[in-house]
């Protein structure tokens, strides 16, 4: 095996990424692994939100930059540009065969830039275009005056070009019904987990209570539709609700611990900057600030990230500064112990004050991936990423599911039941096989040479890798040992560690395996690790991948978990 991972410039990333909001960092395959896309994808849509009354549509822009919608036969269809005033978009909408009946194909031809995948439930999406030079496409809006404030609707971002396919499930907007997406191609078989089934409820109850406790319009970013059924929970940086003084008495100790204490930032990307705050503004030493001082922000400031002092252009080592003290705002990291050294802050530490953002603390506790605010990808080098993306430099196919197979697609206003099942429980002191991950980042499976029958292995592991488990039960009774069956060929000084989290990829780890080469990439053998705490009853398995190297260092065969 070779190191799959490069790390590309920020311009390339997006280049690449086209108006998706990207991670700080995003992997590149070797030369070896990235051939070429061309327009020739097929994407599958699949219904399994429990509605038998489901519409998709496909958005975005062709190569010139003008919009348009994809229709079922694959097709592009660059918009018209009205006349004269806001008119109606043509129907481009493709219904869905009924849930669980089997996927509609479409054999993309063209690439598609700045592009989502929407999906409604019961009733269609309105679009309407813009007359201008270049027309403008007029999606769904988040007040209540929108014609499409009642609909029950969701979507998922991508873009395909000639570099790749990259797609992503965020929640930066709004969380609402479940996506989930697959890919194949040259970067292997990688999936996106959709929302668990009854997360939407439970972050819009938390929501409703946090409020109940501190007095802020956080139950306004819950939106119903006529028989209170929750459509959608909207983000704080589109609260319909002004939070007004929410964040001022926090922001005040900031400033005021500041003026007598330096703060650190590390920008991962333009060095370091140390800064005290002076005269009212935060001002970092060899930090030209543009005409724009870090003066204390406002809370539409620190919920958009990108307004105010949080201005950010994204393209210098001010933008760098202005994500990552945006995002220790949101945490509210800067007065806990470290918090001086950002973006150093581990997340056990993140959303413990009473004012924090709530809605990325409540997103991060029930969806197993999917950033809740813009710049959610800062955090210490080498952390798990929250991001729910997949990339593709030669895709083959795609898959992108509605609802999540247990009813959870919400409201279609036409009769159909709202459930919450749970589904299957994987025994955690069963061999649970590597490759039977239920989502995963990065890694490739392949033939492995294992005694015991062979089978395959999850392989092409380095850093930042991730491979997730959903609903494995623990039981009543507590394991006291991982055990891992591992192998690496990883070069002289590379080894790095298998970090075990429950729930989300950015939880505590329960066990750590540290691997180094064990004499080849089948060379196999089992390693054992304790574990801390008590664990019982069922949770969502994760395992991060950590290492100095950015060289594949590990291959995994199975893992288990036992009381001995």
């Amino acid at each position: 095996m070779i190191s799959r991972r490069a790390f590309i410039t920020a311009a390339a990333a997006s280049a690449a990424g086209g108006a998706l909001l990207l991670p700080r960092e995003f992997a590149a395959r070797s030369a070896a692994d990235a051939a070429s896309a061309t327009a020739n994808l097929q994407i599958s849509l699949q219904n399994e939100s429990g509605s038998d009354t489901v519409y998709a549509y496909i958005s975005g822009a062709d190569a010139s930059g003008w919009p348009g919608f994809v229709t079922q036969d694959g097709q592009f269809h660059r918009l018209p540009n009205p006349s004269s005033s806001l008119a109606p978009s043509d129907d481009y909408s493709i219904r869905l065969n009924l849930s669980g009946g089997g996927a509609i194909n479409v054999p993309l031809s063209a690439y598609v830039i700045g592009g989502r995948i929407w999906f409604s439930i019961g009733d269609k999406i309105q679009f309407f275009v813009n007359p201008g030079s270049v027309p403008g496409l007029v999606q769904p809006g988040l007040i209540s005056s929108d014609p499409n404030w009642g609909t029950n609707w969701t979507f998922c971002e991508f873009t395909y070009n000639s570099t790749n396919l990259y797609a992503n499930i965020s929640y930066v907007d709004l969380v609402a019904f479940p996506i989930s997406m697959q890919s194949t191609g040259s970067s292997g078989s990688q999936s996106i987990s959709p929302l668990p089934a009854g997360a939407l409820d439970s972050i819009a109850s938390g929501l409703i209570d946090q409020s109940a406790v501190d007095g802020a319009p956080w139950d306004q970013l819950v939106a119903t539709d006529s028989s209170g059924n929750t459509l959608r929970v909207l983000s704080p940086a589109h609260s319909p609700a002004d939070f007004g003084s929410y964040w001022d008495s926090y922001v005040s100790s900031v400033w005021n611990h500041y003026a007598s204490a330096p703060l650190t930032i590390d920008t991962q990307s333009f060095g370091t900057f140390t800064g005290t705050v002076a005269g009212g503004a935060l001002t970092f030493a060899g930090l030209n600030d543009n005409g724009v001082p870090f003066t204390p922000p406002s809370a539409a400031d620190i919920f958009s990230c990108n307004s105010g002092p949080l201005y950010n252009s994204g393209s210098d080592a001010r933008g760098a500064v202005a994500a990552r003290l945006a995002a220790a705002l949101n945490r509210s990291t800067l007065l806990v112990n470290g918090g001086d050294k950002q973006p150093d802050v581990q997340f056990a530490q993140y959303y413990q004050e009473a004012t924090t953002n709530h809605f990325a603390r409540l997103v991060h506790q029930y969806a197993t991936v999917g950033y809740a605010f813009p710049y959610d990808d800062v955090g210490p080098t080498g952390s798990a990423p929250v991001d729910g993306h997949l990339q593709d430099f030669a895709p083959t196919s795609w898959t992108v599911t509605v609802g999540n197979g247990s009813g959870g697609g919400g409201s279609d206003k036409s009769g159909a039941d709202d459930e919450s099942g749970g589904g299957d429980t994987v025994d955690a002191y069963s061999t649970i096989q590597a490759t039977s991950y239920t989502s995963q980042s990065s890694t490739q499976t392949e033939a492995s040479t294992d005694t015991g029958g062979g089978g395959e292995n999850v392989g092409w592991i380095s850093s930042g890798d991730w491979l997730g488990y959903a609903r494995v039960d623990f039981g009543s009774a507590s394991p006291t040992q991982f055990l891992a069956r591992v192998a690496s060929g990883a070069a002289s000084g590379v080894s790095g560690a298998i970090e075990v989290r429950l729930d989300s990829k950015a939880g505590t780890p329960i066990a750590v395996v540290n691997v180094a080469n064990t004499g080849g990439w089948q060379s196999w053998k089992t390693v054992p690790m304790n574990i801390s705490g008590t664990v019982t009853g069922v949770h969502d398995v994760y395992l991060t991948f950590s290492s100095g190297s950015g060289s594949d260092f590990v291959n995994l065969r199975w893992f288990t978990f036992s009381h001995t």
